[in-house]
């Protein structure tokens, strides 16, 4: 029976998330398939969501209250979330996915340099173990020539959710729907920005059916899937957080290998497994720490 008070609340939530995650270039595609560009897909996800979030904020009649650490952190989660979303009309599910993980080298980093973690033997066979799966799941075919604007947001994502998740994990706590309303708004105002830059039109275009879609996916599947992902954020160490979050490249791989025809063969599979087997480790090893220290407490 699940429940919230346990230890293991946050890493099974954040791993259903992650999954869950790995199917969010789904409803982007589809509506860009419908005629929208990467940016109003991403806008109008994140504007259903934002106007669910606001919604849920007045029924629950909670004060959204946050303090400015976390009120940044949750706009930089926000950040890349919609960096992540564009960057799928601009480059290979797959390719979008590894570049957005380098994000666990990214929060090691951090914890280590800002943090005052201590830099483990086994931080480094993690990292190394998460990357080198990355590199397998393209088949070994990495090159920065020709970076396209895809590889620079998915990238840029991965950064912005390091970052991110340091901030909310170290901030003053405020409410997860707090957070998450935050998120979606940053989320939203950002794909408009996006457009702008990128020279599209801001606002989305495209059959009233297919523009209704868009919204009510962003509040049923983006809303809860974020919101979850916030309340772990709250409660798991960045890096703990970003590795569970590398389930989801197993979900993007596996959902592209099947719907987009993408490779996915023997190499794939073995990217597969040692990026899942980095994540557990670190889980097990978080999780050991946790009860070490439930320990020296009583």
């Amino acid at each position: 029976m699940f429940r919230p008070s346990s230890p293991l609340a946050p890493v099974f939530l954040t791993a259903l998330a992650a999954m869950a995650w790995g199917v969010w270039w789904i409803p982007v595609r589809y509506l860009t398939g419908v005629g929208m560009s990467g940016a109003q897909a991403g806008m109008l996800l994140n504007l259903g969501a934002s106007l669910a979030a606001v919604l849920c904020l007045v029924a629950l009649r909670q004060s959204p209250v946050i303090g400015p650490r976390a009120l940044l952190g949750g706009a930089l989660v926000g950040v890349a979330l919609s960096t992540y979303s564009v960057a799928f009309a601009h480059a290979d599910v797959v390719r979008v996915i590894l570049l957005f993980y380098l994000a666990p080298a990214w929060s090691k980093m951090i914890e280590w340099g800002f943090m005052g973690a201590r830099w483990r033997w086994a931080s480094t066979l993690t990292v190394a173990a998460s990357l080198a799966g990355a590199v397998l799941i393209l088949g070994g075919r990495i090159s920065t020539e020709e970076l396209a604007v895809g590889d620079v947001l998915a990238v840029g994502s991965g950064v912005a959710w390091a970052v991110g998740a340091t901030l909310i994990f170290t901030g003053r706590k405020s409410t997860a729907l707090t957070l998450t309303t935050v998120t979606m708004i940053s989320a939203t105002a950002v794909a408009a920005l996006l457009g702008l830059v990128l020279g599209e039109a801001i606002v989305p275009r495209g059959p009233v059916s297919a523009l209704t879609v868009g919204a009510v996916l962003g509040a049923v599947f983006a809303l809860p899937c974020i919101f979850a992902t916030l309340w772990s954020a709250q409660r798991l160490a960045p890096a703990l957080l970003t590795f569970l979050f590398t389930l989801e490249i197993c979900a993007g791989v596996i959902s592209g290998a099947i719907l987009l025809d993408e490779p996915f063969g023997l190499v794939q599979v073995a990217g597969t497994c040692l990026i899942v087997g980095a994540a557990l480790s670190e889980v097990a090893f978080a999780l050991r720490e946790r009860r070490r220290a439930a320990r020296r407490a009583v």
